[in-house]
């Protein structure tokens, strides 16, 4: 004797306490991954050379250091909206330079009265120097007025706006 089939039982509905934890849990999820993303941490990587800044002039007018006076930043101090990427380039033909942010580390004679500490990471292109031709980038994310210096040069300054 054959036996025929029970037909397949209807799917039974969830529960309305289930389908409110799994909305509740997606709208948490978004909110996480929103406050993430507004706080930069899903900032793209930025690869673009930067806005560009010169040290030391415009390698034409301004070929050796030989003096404070032909020495600096050029287009300081900046304003630039957060989020920018400012690559120095040096320009000199025989001197090293560095960009270094002015904190309370840097001592008074560096940077009087002009402290970046409570703004950022602090930034500093390293102190072996930025040799002639060669850049330094950095990505400016809070805003701030921040103040830097060259460690060769100290009476060398610069100042970026960030808005």
């Amino acid at each position: 004797m054959e036996q025929t089939p029970k037909p397949a039982e209807p799917a039974k509905p969830k529960s309305m306490k289930s389908m409110y934890a799994a909305v509740g849990a997606i709208v948490v999820i978004v909110i996480v991954v929103l406050a993430l993303y507004f706080g930069g941490v899903f900032t793209p990587p930025n690869n673009t050379p930067g806005t560009p800044l010169n040290i030391y002039g415009d390698g034409s007018s301004y070929t050796s250091c030989s003096s404070y006076t032909n020495c600096g930043f050029d287009k300081s101090p900046i304003t630039i909206a957060h989020g920018t990427k400012l690559t120095w380039t040096n320009n000199s033909t025989t001197t090293s330079h560095t960009v270094t942010e002015c904190v309370s580390s840097s001592g008074a004679t560096y940077c009087p009265t002009k402290d970046a500490t409570p703004l950022s990471p602090s930034f500093d292109s390293g102190s072996s120097g930025i040799n002639s031709g060669n850049t330094y980038s950095y990505t400016f994310q809070t805003a701030g007025t921040y103040y830097y210096y060259c460690q060769y040069h100290n009476t060398m300054h610069g100042e970026v706006i960030v808005t």
